[in-house]
């Protein structure tokens, strides 16, 4: 006998205990029962043990030692029922096998299935992944264009960063320059400063002594002069109210600068009054006399004592008369022992009035200045001869006229001189 020849026997004895599993089926669906070698073994085992028991006791109570008979009746019952038994095993291998069929197709079935799951699944995912790739290829489109804008703002940033470089140099440049000019300002201001401190040393008593002169020729006037500046600088003066500043506070040399602006803004002011006074005479003197001063007198025509408010000048009919200062005319013709008569307003509450006139030169509302003819002598009025009154009032009080030419007698050699001086 050959080796295959023995070896296949116990093969196929093998092959009766084999792994195997079992389909149970339920509402629920298909579950597997696995039984392994080693179970189908001790299964087949605890059988025929069972079996041999089962049949030996069986013996063992029905067959008496001394009853041959019954022994062979009761073996061939026990031989039937081992028969009956190897039936059963037969039916239970033939529904194993049914079983394993069974399995079979489940298992076809369900490789099927998960190859038709993987299947779709796989599609799903190439689809997603599709997708996915799609999406990654605009994305890596839009970073591309991000790149490329980025390229180029980094280029125009490096031409920016260029330029810029290029002014900071010449900015620096600048700058030095700018500090050497600054450090020979600072050298000119020191400079000037000085110059300054010289100048107000000499101009401060040089303009306080004119102030005093102008004062003092102005005088005759008996006008309240530091009125009369605070009349001139007054005007158009203003702005809002600040807190005064630490940088400004006063030195020496800013108090000795306020003073000579302060006594030059004196100067300034009453020279500026002194044009707007009638200081002036309202004729000429070639041909013409004082006839009759301001104050009491004997009246020309009844005799009498009585008071005169003006200067009479004598003197050829038709002699122009002039404005003695700048103001407008409030009142111009006929004003009853005056005659025909023009009466002018100037600054500071002053009037002047030019009586007795055989003509009319003006109008009421018309702006004159020094030295405008207004009129021409005559005697027109109360009067007893060609002459022209001329009266200075203040506040509509008669004041002596020849105060006020006296004082512009003085201001004119002041002013005369001044200019001589200076073209010196």
């Amino acid at each position: 006998m050959t080796n295959d020849a023995r070896l296949r026997p116990l093969a196929s004895r093998r092959s009766w205990f084999a792994p195997r599993e079992i389909a149970i089926r339920d509402p629920w669906g298909v579950r597997w029962l696995r039984l392994s070698r080693r179970m189908q073994v001790s299964a087949a085992a605890l059988g025929l043990a069972a079996f041999a028991w089962v049949g030996h006791a069986t013996i063992a109570t029905l067959a008496p030692p001394d009853r041959t008979g019954e022994q062979a009746e009761a073996l061939s019952r026990l031989r039937a029922e081992l028969e009956g038994h190897e039936r059963a095993a037969d039916g239970l291998r033939q529904e194993v096998a049914r079983l394993r069929s069974e399995k079979a197709v489940a298992e076809a079935a369900r490789s099927a299935a998960e190859r038709q799951s993987a299947t779709e699944v796989a599609a799903a995912a190439a689809t997603a992944a599709q997708g996915r790739v799609t999406d990654l290829e605009y994305a890596l489109a839009d970073a591309y264009l991000a790149q490329w804008r980025l390229a180029e703002s980094l280029a125009v940033a490096d031409d920016r960063i260029a330029s810029l470089e290029g002014k900071a140099v010449g900015l620096r440049d600048l700058a030095a320059v700018a500090g050497q000019q600054a450090t020979q300002l600072k050298d000119k201001v020191a400079t000037l400063e000085l110059l300054q401190g010289q100048l107000v040393e000499r101009l401060k008593p040089a303009t306080d002594v004119e102030v005093a002169l102008l004062e003092r020729n102005l005088a005759p006037t008996r006008l309240d002069l530091d009125s009369v500046v605070a009349a001139v600088t007054d005007e158009g003066s203003g702005g809002p109210l600040l807190p005064v500043m630490d940088d400004l506070a006063p030195t020496i040399e800013n108090a000795r600068l306020n003073d000579l602006t302060n006594s030059t803004a004196r100067l300034d002011a009453l020279k500026a009054a002194a044009i707007s006074m009638p200081l002036a005479l309202p004729v000429r003197l070639d041909g013409i006399e004082v006839r009759s001063n301001f104050g009491n007198r004997r009246d020309p025509i009844n005799r009498r004592a009585a008071f005169h408010a003006g200067i009479d000048f004598g003197g050829a009919v038709g002699t122009p008369v002039f404005a003695t200062a700048p103001g407008e005319v409030v009142s111009a013709g006929w004003a009853g022992a005056y005659g025909r008569a023009v009466r002018i307003r100037h600054a500071f509450g002053l009037e002047t009035q030019y009586a007795h006139l055989s003509r009319v030169s003006v109008k009421v509302g018309d702006k004159v200045d020094a030295g405008d003819v207004i009129g021409k002598l005559g005697s027109t009025g109360r009067s007893t001869g060609p002459h022209l009154h001329y009266e200075v009032r203040l506040l509509d009080a008669p004041n002596d006229p020849m105060r006020f030419i006296e004082a512009g007698r003085n201001v004119q050699q002041q002013t005369e001189q001044a200019r001589d001086e200076a073209g010196k």
